[in-house]
């Protein structure tokens, strides 16, 4: 696993599990999952449609500054989860 390149965007990484995508450090006191609700055909291609965004921290006693919210397109969500995460990470 440690020979396999990730994807990063802005300078987090991505890691997708089926349905599920994964965007930040696993050592940052934040992440971000990304969940597709439902894909569209485009040129026989499945591409992701609607997305649920979660900010979720590691230590429950963040909660308070989890977020939650639901978006249409791919591009729209990830950049909303990186300026989330940029927020509680950089703040």
């Amino acid at each position: 696993m440690a020979n396999e390149k990730l994807m990063y965007y802005r300078g987090f990484p991505l890691i997708r599990s089926g349905d599920k995508i994964f965007y930040g450090s696993g050592g940052d006191a934040f992440a971000a999952q990304l969940t597709v609700k439902d894909t569209k055909k485009i040129a026989d291609a499945d591409v992701p449609n609607k997305i649920m965004v979660q900010l979720v921290p590691r230590n429950p006693a963040d909660m308070a500054k989890a977020r939650k919210g639901e978006f249409i397109g791919f591009y729209e969500a990830l950049d909303t989860a990186h300026v989330w995460l940029s927020e509680v990470l950089f703040s």
